[in-house]
């Protein structure tokens, strides 16, 4: 059974963020104790909202799935890792500027700047964060059930 429209776009977005050289892409993960060399990205599924009315030809309904981008960098002192981070969220901008429709399964997206912040971890270097809320524009993902016509003579 293919995978549903839902499954499809989270999917092309976790691919776009694999593309990343030397990034590590999780999803709905739990955080580990130490975040991989090259960083961490967890894509947390979220929400995909209620149906909104759709205008133009789109269909009936279209939704506005919210989802969460957790970057995670853990490596070397303070200067490195910062200019380490900055890089990095520059390389998950491109990745998903690279195709926004992820092929035509989507009318776009859009995305927020990252909330950084430094987590403490006692004995360890500092690990830096952020977290970015993108939005998926999406065609109606609820399985649509067409009742059979009836014929009465």
């Amino acid at each position: 059974m293919p995978a549903s429209k839902a499954e499809q776009v989270l999917e092309a977005l976790r691919a776009l963020l694999e593309a990343i050289p030397d990034v590590v892409v999780a999803r709905n993960s739990v955080l580990p104790e130490k975040a991989p060399a090259g960083g961490l990205v967890i894509l947390r599924d979220g929400d995909p909202g209620e149906p909104e009315q759709a205008l133009g030809g789109f269909g009936n309904a279209y939704y506005q799935h919210a989802v969460e981008i957790e970057v995670y960098l853990e490596q070397g002192d303070a200067a490195a890792r910062d200019a380490a981070f900055d890089i990095l969220l520059r390389q998950i901008g491109v990745a998903l500027e690279a195709d926004p429709t992820f092929g035509g399964l989507a009318f776009g997206l859009t995305y927020g700047r990252p909330e950084p912040a430094m987590e403490a971890v006692s004995g360890a270097p500092a690990i830096t964060t952020a977290t970015t809320r993108a939005t998926l524009h999406c065609p109606d993902l609820r399985v649509h059930l067409k009742a059979k016509p009836t014929f009465h003579p």
